[in-house]
C-alpha cells in the first residue's frame, strides 16, 4: 500500500478521534448529560419491580416495611425500614400478624412500634450509591451485614433519591440534599430516634447526599450532631470524579483535561451539581463538639481513587486540630492499626473526637460495602453512645 494513502488514513482516524474526543467534552458540559451519568438513575433494573415482595431479597416475611417519606417539594421517597433479627426473633408471632395496609400509615406497623417503643433501638440511614434502588442486591447484602456486629437492636433505614424508581422528582444536588435532611428529619422527628442513637452510613454518591444532610443539622441552633458518620468511596467534588472517572474502570476520556490547570479549572466551572464534600466535611468537624468520623476506601478501587479519600481524611483532621498540618504533621500524629493483608486503619483524636481512615487492600468499589471493617465502624460508632 501507497505510504501516502497509509499516513493520510492515520492522520484522517486521529482527526477523528480528536472531534469525538471533544464532542464528549462539550457533551459533559450539558446539566442534562452531566446528571444522567452522574445519578445514573434512568438504568433500566428489573429488581425494581420486586420491591414491594422483600422476601424475594432474603428478608423475612414482614421484616422489612416498604412506605414512602414525602418531601418539603411536594414529592415522595421509596424507603425500606428494616426489623433488626434479635427484635424480630423476640415479637415474631405479634409481626406476623402485623394486617396492617402496604403502603397505609408506617406508624400502624408492629415493627415500627417496636422501634419507637424501646429506648435501646438504634437506626443506621444508610445513604446508597447511584444508579438502581434500595433492593438491589449488593445494597441488601450491606444492610445485614452493617447490623449484625452489636448487641443493640439496631434498625436499617434505606431509601431512594428523587426520581430513582419509585420515587418521584429528578435529581439534583439540591433536591438529593433536602431528600437526606427530610428522610433524616422523619427518624429524629417521626420515629422519635434521638440523633446520638443514629449512625449515617454512606457509599460514593451517598457520601455527599450524608455529608450534606450532616452539614444541615450541625448548622442549626442548637446543633444536631449524630453518634457517628462512615463515610465509605469518599470523592471531594463532583468535579474531581468526573475528571478521575474511568469507563469500566480503565478508560478515562477526560484524563487529558487533568493534564492543564487552566482547562481542569475552566471544566470544573461547567459542573451544575458540585457536591463540595471538602468544604461541608471541614465544618462539620469544626463545628463537632463530639465527632466519629469514619472514612473507608479499598487501594483496588478502579472507579474513585482512594487518595480522594486520603485528601478528605487530612481535611477532616486539619479542622479537628483547628490549624493548617503539612502532611508530614499529620503523618506524626496519627495511630496506626495494620491490618495485615486488608490493609491499614489511621486515627486522630480521642474517644470524643475521632477521625479514622480505613484503607484496605481489596473490595473495590462496592465490594466492601458487605465487608466486616464497615460493620466494625459501625459498630464502634453505636457502643460508643
Amino acid at each position: 500500500m501507497d505510504p501516502t494513502s497509509i499516513f493520510k488514513r492515520v492522520v484522517s482516524s486521529l482527526i477523528g478521534a480528536g472531534v469525538v474526543w471533544i464532542a464528549c467534552i462539550l457533551l459533559c458540559t450539558c446539566t442534562w448529560v452531566q446528571r444522567q451519568v452522574f445519578y445514573a438513575h434512568k438504568l433500566p433494573i428489573w429488581w425494581g419491580q420486586q420491591l414491594d415482595k422483600p422476601e424475594r431479597f432474603g428478608f423475612l416475611k414482614d421484616q422489612v416495611i416498604p412506605f414512602y417519606i414525602p418531601t418539603k417539594d411536594g414529592h415522595r421517597l421509596y424507603v425500606w425500614l428494616i426489623t433488626p433479627l434479635q427484635v424480630y426473633a423476640r415479637h415474631e408471632s405479634i409481626i406476623l400478624q402485623d394486617s396492617a395496609k402496604l403502603y397505609g400509615d408506617v406508624r400502624d406497623r408492629v415493627a415500627f412500634k417496636l422501634l419507637v417503643d424501646d429506648p435501646k433501638s438504634r437506626v443506621i440511614i444508610y445513604f446508597h450509591e447511584n444508579a438502581g434502588t434500595v433492593g438491589q442486591t449488593r445494597r441488601t447484602d450491606a444492610y445485614r451485614m452493617i447490623s449484625s456486629g452489636t448487641p443493640k437492636p439496631v434498625y436499617v433505614l434505606a431509601f431512594d433519591y428523587h426520581g430513582f424508581v419509585r420515587s418521584t422528582g429528578t435529581p439534583t444536588e439540591g433536591t438529593l440534599t433536602q431528600d437526606a435532611i427530610d428522610v433524616t428529619g422523619w427518624v429524629i422527628e417521626v420515629a422519635n430516634i434521638p440523633a446520638d442513637r443514629i449512625v449515617l452510613v454512606a457509599q460514593s454518591l451517598g457520601t455527599a447526599v450524608a455529608c450534606a444532610a450532616a452539614h444541615h443539622f450541625i448548622d442549626k441552633e442548637p446543633k444536631v450532631e449524630f453518634a457517628g458518620m462512615v463515610l465509605c468511596v469518599t470523592f471531594t467534588d463532583a468535579a474531581t470524579v468526573f475528571l478521575n472517572y474511568s469507563i469500566g474502570g480503565y478508560v478515562n476520556l477526560l484524563a487529558p483535561l487533568r493534564q492543564s490547570n487552566m482547562l481542569t479549572t475552566w471544566f470544573a466551572g461547567q459542573i451544575t451539581d458540585t457536591w463540595k464534600s471538602a468544604d461541608r466535611i471541614v465544618r462539620i468537624v469544626r463545628k463537632s463538639s463530639r465527632l466519629r468520623m469514619t472514612f473507608v476506601h479499598a487501594t483496588n478501587d478502579t472507579i474513585v481513587p482512594w487518595t480522594q479519600t486520603d485528601r478528605l481524611c487530612h481535611l477532616a483532621v486539619n479542622a479537628l486540630e483547628v490549624q493548617d498540618l503539612s502532611t508530614q504533621a499529620i503523618d506524626e500524629r496519627r495511630r496506626t492499626t495494620d491490618l495485615g493483608e486488608g490493609g491499614w486503619i489511621h486515627s486522630w483524636g480521642n474517644g470524643q473526637n475521632l477521625v479514622q481512615e480505613v484503607i484496605l487492600k481489596h473490595g473495590g468499589h462496592n465490594g466492601i460495602m458487605k465487608w466486616a471493617p464497615v460493620a466494625l465502624a459501625v459498630t464502634k460508632a453505636l457502643d460508643n453512645r
